[in-house]
């Protein structure tokens, strides 16, 4: 009879062994992505930006917001900014994205740092501006 038990504390053991490592170990998909990639948040990112029709160009330093890995918003010291909802967002888990705004501007994302690890342009053009509707970059 002690051998019977003690064949049961041993296959008990076993079992623990070789179900403890895997214990707590899984992880949901969020999880998982966001060990590659960028964690949520808000980030500076080297911007361009272009509108074809006008030919103009403008590259500033500018915070954006990431999301599950994906770009959801540009965010310009006036106040102002480009969300999700004039775009698709494009996945930056790799530190770059492109996407076209709904108005027609070609964008280029490159994150650099953290939010506040770099100095944001102070004077950078908004989409509204580049388009030429509002007063700064108004066209002629």
């Amino acid at each position: 009879m002690q051998s019977v038990q003690k064949i049961l504390i041993i296959a008990a053991l076993a079992q623990c062994l070789v179900c403890l490592p895997s214990c707590g170990s899984k992880k949901t998909d969020s999880e998982s992505n966001n060990k590659e990639g960028f964690e949520d948040g808000k980030y500076c990112a080297e911007v361009t930006y272009n509108y074809k029709r006008t030919h103009k160009t403008s590259k500033y330093m500018l915070d954006v917001e990431i999301a599950d890995n994906e770009l959801i918003a540009i965010y310009w010291p006036n106040g102002g900014w480009l969300d999700d909802s004039h775009f698709t967002p494009p996945d930056i888990r790799d530190g770059e994205a492109s996407f076209t705004s709904d108005r027609g501007v070609d964008y280029n994302v490159r994150i650099m740092g953290e939010e506040g690890d770099c100095k944001l342009d102070q004077q950078a053009s908004t989409e509204e501006e580049i388009l030429g509707l509002s007063e700064k970059g108004q066209s002629e």
